[in-house]
């Protein structure tokens, strides 16, 4: 059976696509809950992409992945801020 903590995930600009691919390849160890998404209109590019856009995405990920990304993944581990940890999960490790 799988732990989970609640985190939250947030990026902007070129890192949104960088930060939707990690979290799809984390499979069901990562469930979002909720996705946030902010566009800054005023910075328009020829291009059409929003620079200024950015992403916040609130979700359960199993505590065995989220001491891994801290470990191992700057990427995600400088977007990653967990939010909540079960009482019965923290009881675990204080024994």
């Amino acid at each position: 059976m799988k732990e989970y903590v609640l985190a939250q995930f947030m990026a902007e600009g070129e890192d949104i696509q960088t930060l939707m691919d990690k979290l799809k390849e984390l499979g069901d160890d990562y469930l979002p809950i909720t996705t946030v998404t902010v566009t800054d209109s005023d910075s328009n590019f020829d291009f059409g992409f929003n620079f200024g856009d950015s992403i916040s995405i609130d979700g359960k990920i199993s505590s065995a992945y989220a001491t891994l990304i801290k470990l191992r993944d700057p990427f995600l581990a400088e977007r990653m801020q967990i939010s909540y940890i079960p009482e019965d999960l923290k009881n675990k490790y204080r024994k």
